[in-house]
């Protein structure tokens, strides 16, 4: 599952569009989301609420009244005009609700071992 989404998406680089989010950034934060998502129907949890901002990407996924708030940022590359796609570091943590921007201690980890840190976040 991970694996062809890796191997699509990372180190990409994608069209930068200045002041608003490029299509082909937009395009790459539905297929995260959607990445997301079957991790957390993996661990029987599911993504509750998202954000899709200005190169970043954020969601908090819930079990049985836990959550975790996940966050992927993109950086603007040194290449004019481009966004440069890096699937090593999201941040995540614990959070109280789906709206706890707040929460605990941030800790960080690639999209391989993703979905095994939302199952132990949500233990």
């Amino acid at each position: 599952m991970a694996q062809s989404f890796y191997t699509k998406w990372q180190y990409v680089f994608l069209a930068d569009a200045g002041c608003y989010v490029s299509r082909e950034y937009r395009n790459f934060q539905t297929a995260l989301v959607r990445e997301i998502s079957k991790y957390a129907k993996a661990v029987d949890a599911a993504v509750v609420a998202k954000t899709k901002g200005h190169y970043f990407t954020s969601c908090f996924v819930e079990r049985n009244g836990k959550f975790v708030y996940i966050n992927h940022s993109s950086g603007l590359s040194r290449r004019i005009g481009s966004v440069r796609i890096e699937l090593d570091s999201f941040l995540i943590r614990t959070a109280r609700h789906a709206e706890d921007y707040t929460g605990g201690t941030n800790q960080y980890c690639d999209l391989l071992r993703l979905q095994s840190m939302i199952d132990r976040l949500l233990a």
